[in-house]
C-alpha cells in the first residue's frame, strides 16, 4: 500500500472518506492522508472507519459491497463554473468530471489542459471561464505495452530517444516514446492555440511522466480525490 502526498484540506476531510476506484488501483482520502493499493490487493478492511463515504468509480463497484452510508457520485452537466461539452453529460467519466472541477478550483481563471495518465490516457481542455471544450481518450501506457501478445511487457520505464539492441527493449522504448510524444504533441498544440496554458498532470503514471515531458506541468496525482472532496461539500451543505 502506497502512501501519497499530503492532501488539500477541505471541511469534510476529518469526518468523511473519499474513495476513487479505478481499473487498476483503489485510492482514498481521509483526514488529510492519501492512500493507494492495487485493485487485486484491495479489501474494505483497509479503509478507516467512518459514517460517511463518497465514491468515484470507473471500476468494480462490488469492491465496496457491504459498506454502509456510501454515495457513488455521477458526472453533471454543470458544477459551479464547470460546463460540460458532452451532449449527454452522464457519458463523461466521473473521474474526468471530478478532475476538471478540481483543476478549476485550484487554477481559477486560466485555460487548463488536464492530462490523466492511468489505465487510459485522457485529455480534457477547459477554458478560463470553466467551459469544457471536449476531450480525448487513448490507451494508457500499460494497455499500450500489452497490445501485442508477442511483445507484451509490464515495464514501467520510459526512455527518451533510446535505440535498443533487442526486441524486448525496442518494444518498451518504442511504446514509451509513442506515449510521451503524443502527450507533448497535445500540449504543444494547445500552447500554440491559447498561448497561456496550465497543464495539469494526474493519474497513476503521472510522476513517471512528469520527468519525461518537454513542458512544465502541475503534478496532481490525486486530482480525482480532490475533486470528489470539493463535490461532496455540495451534497452535505
Amino acid at each position: 500500500m502506497d502512501k501519497q502526498s499530503p492532501a488539500l484540506t477541505h471541511p469534510l476531510d476529518k469526518t468523511t472518506l473519499f474513495i476513487d476506484i479505478g481499473n487498476t488501483a483503489v485510492k482514498w482520502l481521509f483526514d488529510g492522508d492519501y492512500q493507494s493499493v492495487a485493485v487485486t490487493k484491495f479489501s474494505p478492511t483497509l479503509l478507516p472507519k467512518t459514517k460517511r463515504i463518497f465514491v468515484s468509480c470507473v471500476g468494480d463497484k462490488t469492491l465496496l459491497s457491504g459498506l454502509k452510508n456510501t454515495t457513488f457520485v455521477e458526472s453533471k452537466a454543470t458544477f459551479n463554473a464547470f460546463k460540460s461539452a458532452y451532449k449527454n453529460a452522464d457519458e463523461l467519466g466521473v473521474d474526468r468530471f471530478l478532475a476538471m472541477i478540481a483543476a478549476i478550483d485550484q487554477y481559477p481563471n486560466q485555460t487548463r489542459l488536464i492530462v490523466d495518465a492511468g489505465s487510459a490516457l485522457t485529455f480534457d481542455l477547459i477554458l478560463a471561464d470553466g467551459k469544457h471544450q471536449g476531450g480525448l481518450i487513448m490507451p494508457g501506457l500499460g494497455k499500450l505495452r500489452r497490445s501485442f501478445d508477442q511483445f507484451c511487457t509490464e515495464s514501467q520505464q520510459l526512455h527518451n530517444h533510446k535505440l535498443a539492441d533487442n526486441t524486448s527493449d525496442a518494444w518498451a522504448c518504442g511504446t514509451g516514446q509513442m506515449f510521451t510524444s503524443v502527450i507533448n504533441a497535445q500540449i504543444e498544440h494547445y500552447l500554440d492555440e491559447f498561448g497561456d496554458l496550465v497543464v495539469v498532470l494526474s493519474g497513476g503514471d503521472s510522476k513517471l511522466l512528469a520527468l519525461r515531458l518537454s513542458h512544465a506541468v502541475k503534478l496532481q496525482p490525486n486530482l480525482v480525490l480532490e475533486g470528489l472532496s470539493i463535490y461532496a461539500q455540495t451534497l452535505t451543505a
